[in-house]
Parts: structure tokens; sequence; C-alpha cells
């Protein structure tokens, strides 16, 4: 095959394959990039690795390089191997997934030929605040990455995160370009109909469900305040409770002093988690942040009615409060409570959101999200736009 004929390559570098919103979109927008690009992934922290999305993307016959680990400062350190990994790949493209990655991407490529897309699907205050030992050199970092002359754009998950962007970073020379998550929605509607045979709700029992990672972002303890306080469905409702995290012994511990620890189902992890958010009456999400919450997205298709803090980023492009669903502020628990109940109760607001909230998840597939990444791809690589 002459080099002009060969399918172009593209290296895509995150730091895991675990559990997470954003593995779970990569792992999506490979399985549809593979058809028309070459690609490897190369995970920078695969010893954090739980190994939940790794064995799909392998299924699809795209390698996945697990890097070394470290010790000390083990996300820098691993410049040089992605590099010599990279060299050695030579992609026509490289696309970078979630914010620490960005930095370490640009950082490691200095100098080199590789056109840049960064993928940001973070609150970028809170990833530096809470998430990083080492913000500081991170942020200076990520400024550099979004000036740097070989990072050809930014696909970004929200126009809020955007504004963050634009606001913290003036000097970005990136195009900036906004690309929410997609939908599968035919995989979507499979799932939510796969049985259950352990559903630990009595039928008839109003039942809560929220999808996340175990960790302070999420603020589960604002849902669980909000069931043990609010109205008579609150205080009578199930929450099931599909995640794992460093904080579920903590959250045990509030369930129980708050009385309703024989409400809150730890279900932990869950590979289908559709099955379970189709069947409750409510989904609830108590972020204080998000970037472009996958799992509030998906349950506009799956279960259609859905009451969010309106946090930054991402809720209020993806619910039109009273029409497709609840917004309410951040940390206000009577307000979540409140929403939670004319959600519950409230039969023309139910089928009225059920129906947009559908209509908004219909326009916004898993498809039209890889037609943008690839359309982004392709102008950064100087590669011709996809045949229609």
């Amino acid at each position: 095959m002459s080099e002009h004929a060969r399918r172009p390559r593209l290296a895509v570098v995150i730091p895991t394959l675990g559990c997470g919103g954003a593995e779970k979109v990569t792992t999506d927008i490979v399985g549809v990039l593979r058809k028309d690009w070459d690609i490897r992934v190369f995970l920078t922290k695969a010893e954090n690795d739980d190994g939940t999305y790794a064995p799909t993307v392998e299924a699809m016959g795209i390698p996945v390089v697990r890097l070394p680990s470290y010790r000390r400062f083990s996300t820098l350190r691993k410049t040089w191997p992605l590099r010599r990994a990279i060299l050695e790949m030579a992609p026509d493209a490289v696309l970078s997934v979630l914010t620490a990655t960005n930095a370490v991407v640009s950082f490691a490529l200095r100098g080199t030929r590789f056109p840049i897309v960064l993928n940001e699907h973070n609150n970028l205050r809170v990833a530096f605040r809470e998430r990083m030992k080492h913000p500081r050199i991170f942020s200076f970092l990520t400024g550099l990455a979004y000036r740097s002359r070989r990072t050809k754009a930014s696909i970004v998950v929200s126009q809020a995160v955007v504004d963050m962007i634009r606001e913290d970073y003036p000097k970005a020379t990136a195009d900036l370009v906004v690309v929410h998550n997609g939908l599968d929605v035919g995989i979507l509607e499979r799932a939510a109909k796969e049985p259950l045979d352990d559903f630990p709700v009595p039928a008839g029992t109003p039942t809560v469900v929220a999808v996340g990672r175990l960790q302070p972002v999420k603020n589960f303890p604002l849902l669980l305040r909000a069931l043990a306080h609010g109205g008579e469905l609150c205080r009578g409702a199930h929450l099931l409770l599909l995640g794992k995290g460093d904080q579920e012994g903590e959250l045990r511990a509030c369930a129980d002093s708050l009385g309703i620890s024989d409400r809150v189902h730890f279900l932990g992890f869950r590979k289908n988690p559709h099955a379970w958010v189709a069947r409750a009456d409510v989904f609830a999400m108590s972020s204080d942040s998000e970037g472009f919450p996958c799992a509030l997205a998906e349950a506009m298709f799956t279960n259609g009615h859905c009451v969010s803090t309106d946090c930054p980023a991402g809720p209020s492009e993806i619910i039109e409060d009273g029409k497709s669903g609840l917004l309410v502020p951040v940390g206000d628990e009577k307000a979540l409570a409140a929403a939670l109940e004319r959600m519950l109760s409230d039969g023309e607001l139910r089928e009225r959101c059920a129906r947009n909230a559908r209509a908004w998840a219909a326009e916004n597939t898993i498809e039209h999200q890889a037609r943008a990444y690839d359309a982004v791809l392709r102008a950064a690589a100087g590669l011709a736009p996809a045949a229609p």
C-alpha cells in the first residue's frame, strides 16, 4: 500500500481506562474512529487502571500501551517513555485526554512534528484545586499546552469550560471546539431493557438513582440529607447509589447517622448502570462541579426524569429547567429535596420532561460526536475531510 493510500495513524493518550465518564467516552469514540484511523491508546497511569474499559478497547483490535510506573512525580516522569513510544508510532495526530495528560503530552512532544489535539472533560479550576498534588506546575504546563504551536485545537465538552479556559489562559492560541459527549442510543436502549435479578426496592416504592464515583466533588451527602429531610415522598424513597470510591465508608456512616441506611443501597460499579437507571423513578445528580456529566446525559434517554444541581459546568447545557428536567442551586439541600418531591409527584411534569429529554438525547448521539472529533483531528493533521 502506498504512503498516500495508508490509513492515518492516531495516538490517544489518557491516564487510565478505568471506570469514569471520560474513560467511557474515549472508549466509545475510538470504537467509531477505528473505522478510518489506525489507533493506539497509551495509558499514563496504568498502575491505577482497574481494567474496566481496557478489555473493550483491546477487543476492538486497538493496542493499549501501558507506560511504566514510578513512585514519585509519576505523571511527569512518564514524559520520556511517552515521547519514545509516540516517536516509534509516528502518528499523524495525537489526541490527549484530560487535564494533567494535556500538560504532559505537550511537554513530552515539544520539538516534534506531531500535531496535538487536547481533549478537556474537566472543570479545570476544580481539577487543579482538588485532584492534583502539584497544581501550580500543572497549571503552568497547561498554559504552555494551550499556546504551543504543536497544539492545533482543543475539543472541550462544554461551553462553560471553554469560557474558563479563555479567562484563565488569555494567551491560548489553540482553537477551542465545543463537542458535547454523545450517546449511543441503540446501546442505551438495549442496555436499559436488560433484566435485573437483584433489584433491592419493593415494587411501588419511590426510587431515586444516582451514578458516579464516590468522591467529595459529587456531594452525595447533600443527596442523602435531601432524602432524609425532604417531604413525605422523599422520606419514603429508596436511593440506588451506583459507583465506587474512597468516600464509601463516609457515605455509609452519613446514611446511618441520618437514619436512612435501610433506604440507601450501595451497589458499587456496574458495567451496565442503565438497567438500574431505567427502573428508577428519578435520576439525581448532586455534584458541586462537573465538566460535562455523562451519567446525566445518558439518564436523559434512559430515565427522562432528571434532577441536578446547576453546577459548573454542563448540566445547564443538558437540562432546560422545567422542560426537560429540574435544576437547583449547588449545595442547596432544601431546593434539591423540593425538586425531588416535585419530580416524584407531578405527573404532568414527568411526562413533559421525559418527552423533551429523549428529544435532546436523539440530537446528541455518539455518531455526531465522533464526526466532530474526526473533523478536528483531520484538520489538525492536514488531512482531507472524510467523505460524507
